[in-house]
């Protein structure tokens, strides 16, 4: 995973149809078929890859609107970044 804050990521939404189901959200990777469910964390900061954010804009998200400190959040941000990025749901731009 790219450590570098500047860059921004951004979900392919050629390869993902998703919908918001209360604190969840649920996406189907199109190319695989494997659905997937985000945790209320995760799906808090769905809209925002949806859009393109940077690790450190995605971090203020958890920061500002969980329990959660900033160096925490940053990390929690990149293990998601990590596991989108390991099955081909995100971009690098």
């Amino acid at each position: 995973m790219n450590a570098d804050t500047s860059t921004v990521y951004r979900v392919r939404d050629n390869r993902v149809a998703w919908r918001a189901a209360g604190d969840e959200t649920v996406l189907l990777d199109i190319r695989q078929s494997v659905y997937l469910a985000l945790d209320r964390s995760a799906a808090m900061l769905w809209p925002h890859l949806m859009a393109g954010a940077t690790a450190s804009e995605l971090a203020e998200v958890l920061a500002e609107q969980g329990p959660v400190e900033l160096e925490r959040a940053v990390a929690d941000v990149y293990a998601f970044l990590a596991e989108l990025e390991a099955i081909d749901l995100i971009e690098h731009l």
